[in-house]
Parts: C-alpha cells; sequence; structure tokens
C-alpha cells in the first residue's frame, strides 16, 4: 500500500502541499491532473477548480477533500450534501517528491 496523506501542509490554487504516512513532503498539481475540467462547469471537478473552493482542501488523514461539492442519497433516500474526495494512491502517483 501506497503512503496516506498525513497533513495538509499548504494550499494555493491549484497545488497541495502535504506530509505523506512515510513523513516525507509531496505536492500535488490539480491544476495539471485537472486541466481538462477547467471550462467543464457542469462537472463536480470544475467547482474545486475555483480559488475560493480550492483553498478549502481538507484531509482525513488517508486523503485530500472538499466538503459539500456532491450530492447523496442517505439512508432514508434523502439527498444530502457531500464531499468530494480523491483515492490516495491516484494523488501519490501523480505527487511530486518534495523532501
Amino acid at each position: 500500500m501506497n503512503p496516506r496523506i498525513k497533513k495538509i501542509l499548504s494550499v494555493s490554487p491549484f497545488t497541495v502541499k502535504a506530509l505523506w504516512s512515510d513523513d516525507h513532503v509531496r505536492q500535488i498539481d490539480f491544476g495539471s491532473l485537472l486541466s481538462e475540467y477547467f471550462e467543464k462547469e457542469e462537472s463536480l471537478f470544475y467547482k474545486i477548480l475555483q480559488p475560493d473552493t480550492f483553498i478549502n482542501a481538507k484531509t482525513d488523514g488517508k486523503t485530500i477533500y472538499w466538503d459539500n461539492i456532491t450530492k447523496m442519497k442517505d439512508y432514508s433516500g434523502a439527498m444530502i450534501d457531500a464531499p468530494l474526495d480523491f483515492d490516495p494512491d491516484v494523488l501519490f502517483d501523480q505527487a511530486e517528491f518534495i523532501s
């Protein structure tokens, strides 16, 4: 299993620098990773590519996510706000080693 994201160190449009569970710092360039979505307003990825939204990136100790980007059905069938997250293995593969 690849390392997971322990802590976000900094966020700036459109990069996240993070400390990973192997105690190395890596940076993920979401601008490059999601470049095809900058003009696709109907995409969920377009929502996080807005600077005011992007800076609200969070971690749960495993991956990076943004609150209230999408909707999902709860157990009663009601639609509720839900986060948008990324597979941590994909982020690891895309991350640039810093230190």
